[in-house]
């Protein structure tokens, strides 16, 4: 069994032996036990040592090591060792708590093994939703929000930060030639060579297929981007071998620099990747510093965006609405509202083609408000319809809640559409509200007092904190997909979600699981006591009009299920 290492900070002798004998007892024996009686250089001594958990006895030190933990290591399982029972809420950052006067063998082995196990569980989620899985880099989602912070550092601090975007040339034919598995190798080799020549300081994503960006931060200017830059197209471009043959590899860089290339991160990876397909132009790898003199050859990247911004304007997203069941009952509960672009020649075009472009370029604030109406609007039908009991769920943006126009205009769309707000649910990420918290938590108290319920996407993908969870309004957790897509034979998968339903019951919380596909799924979340599910097992997102028609179905199965 894989033995827990645990590191006991306190002035008091009696406490190691006490702690000691305690962990000395656990069957099968499972805890090994280092004691400080200060710790002078905490950081250090917690990265070498690596401990699985922390007991802090309550002293002198323990507000000045919550607070520097909180902050270099946010997550880390701390158990406060107390001489009496606390009589308010345990101080932010400490896991759970133990009282030196109670103290039996059971406990201290429940509390640590659950502290210990949970943080692993939140370490396995967050990895699960910020790394890409055939390389380990940042995700495209992680990425944005990674070159927020790393702006923001840099325009505090006025030190530049570099940004490269670099794109595998004709990699489309090595994947045709060599096959998908080889393609994915090739991809994780370059994933390698990029990450051995970066700092400390620099981070790498992978953005698409054969594209990835490089955060460099803290550079002395252009010189610095330039040299970094080949340096790292040298080293992709050394040959590769992919079943016996050597491949050499092109591969074309775009450089930005802030703030002179670009003055927010959605337009700096915008004129990365215009410099990026300017290098493309040239045979051989290349890399191009962003100009805005460059003439582009980038024909169908400048489409796309000229499309959006007439689309925007001219109203042509609208919704789709997938149908959220709730087990126990077996009814229709709820809608996510799904964004669809209807483009005037490609038709219905779904979210994955277009929407990271919308946020790189500034557009979801406008989409984001029409959506807001076209599903009051949709709120208003179900009620003409018999269906006012279900709600409708909208996801939120950062860019969307942190704009201080957002309360008026979603108070003034509800007036204007006569909307019941009790049935709008606003969904968040995690990784929107840590980007400013209590400036999130203000906004949603806010939007509460309109009558608007909140739920948290993506449950486990942002959170260093599991006390965000008691001090912001909301009503329901959402399971990723990605949790249920395994289940039920996946046994960590399994595991996490089981731990997700029983928090979220202990907090007086729904539970919405998405991407059920199977039956397997739907009976595990029930078994388990999932409120609720959506998924293609009942429904892909459909038009409204569609909506009486998957009532009736819905009905008519759950009568059959009741019969049998």
């Amino acid at each position: 069994m894989t033995e827990h290492a645990i590191h006991l900070v306190s002035e008091q002798p009696a406490d190691s032996l006490l702690v000691g004998a305690c962990l000395s007892r656990a069957r099968p024996a499972r805890f090994t036990l280092t004691v400080h009686t200060t710790l002078e250089r905490p950081l250090e001594t917690l990265r070498d040592a690596a401990p699985d958990a922390l007991l802090l006895a309550d002293g002198p030190q323990t507000t000045y090591l919550l607070r520097l933990l909180q902050k270099q290591a946010p997550g880390f399982p701390i158990i406060l060792l107390l001489d009496s029972a606390p009589t308010e809420e345990l101080p932010q950052g400490v896991t759970d708590h133990l009282v030196r006067g109670d103290l039996p063998d059971a406990l201290v082995h429940r509390v640590l093994d659950y502290s210990i196990q949970l943080h692993r569980a939140q370490r396995a989620v967050t990895d699960l939703a910020t790394r890409d899985p055939l390389t380990g880099a940042l995700n495209r989602a992680a990425f944005r929000a990674h070159l927020e912070r790393a702006l923001d550092r840099s325009t505090r601090y006025q030190f530049h930060t570099g940004l490269l975007t670099l794109n595998v040339d004709q990699f489309a034919n090595i994947n045709d030639h060599f096959g998908e598995q080889q393609g994915d190798h090739l991809i994780r080799i370059l994933c390698e060579r990029i990450t051995g020549k970066l700092r400390n300081t620099d981070s790498i994503a992978r953005l698409a297929g054969d594209e990835f960006a490089v955060v460099l931060e803290d550079i002395g200017g252009g010189e610095d981007l330039q040299a970094m830059g080949e340096k790292i197209l040298q080293a992709v471009s050394g040959p590769v071998s992919l079943e016996g043959e050597q491949l050499d590899v092109d591969a074309s860089i775009g450089a930005t620099l802030f703030p002179e290339d670009a003055q927010g991160p959605g337009d700096l990876l915008e004129n990365a990747r215009s410099a990026m397909q300017q290098a493309k132009a040239v045979p051989g790898s290349k890399l191009i510093r962003y100009c805005d003199r460059l003439s582009f050859n980038s024909e169908g990247v400048h489409s796309l965006i000229a499309d959006l911004r007439a689309a925007a304007r001219h109203n042509q997203f609208e919704l789709h609405y997938q149908p959220r069941i709730h087990l126990e009952s077996g009814r229709l509960s709820g809608l996510e509202a799904l964004l669809r672009w209807n483009h005037p020649e490609r038709g219905l075009i779904c979210p994955g083609e277009f929407l990271a472009a919308c946020e790189d370029m500034g557009l979801m604030r406008t989409i984001g408000y029409q959506v807001i109406q076209h599903a009051c609007h949709a709120l208003n039908w179900l009620a003409e319809e018999g269906l006012g009991d279900i709600t409708v769920a909208v996801n939120i943006s950062f860019s969307q809640i942190q704009d201080d126009r957002f309360v008026p205009a979603v108070h003034d769309i509800l007036e204007r559409t006569g909307a019941d707000a009790r049935h709008l649910e606003f969904e968040l990420t995690e990784s929107t509200i840590l980007k400013s918290p209590e400036a999130i938590k203000l906004r949603m108290d806010q939007l509460r007092e309109l009558g608007i319920v909140f739920s948290l996407d993506d449950f486990g993908t942002g959170f260093s904190q599991l006390s965000h969870l008691t001090a912001l309004p909301i009503a329901a957790l959402k399971v990723d997909a990605s949790f249920v897509r395994g289940l039920p034979h996946n046994r960590q998968q399994a595991a996490i979600c089981s731990l997700i339903i029983e928090m979220a019951r202990r907090l007086d919380m729904s539970v919405i699981a998405e991407g059920a596909e199977c039956h397997e799924q739907v009976e595990f979340l029930r078994d388990e006591r999932c409120d609720e599910v959506q998924g293609f097992y009942f429904s892909q997102a459909i038009p409204l009009q569609q909506l009486p028609r998957f009532v009736r179905e819905q009905r008519y199965k759950q009568r059959e299920r009741v019969v049998s």
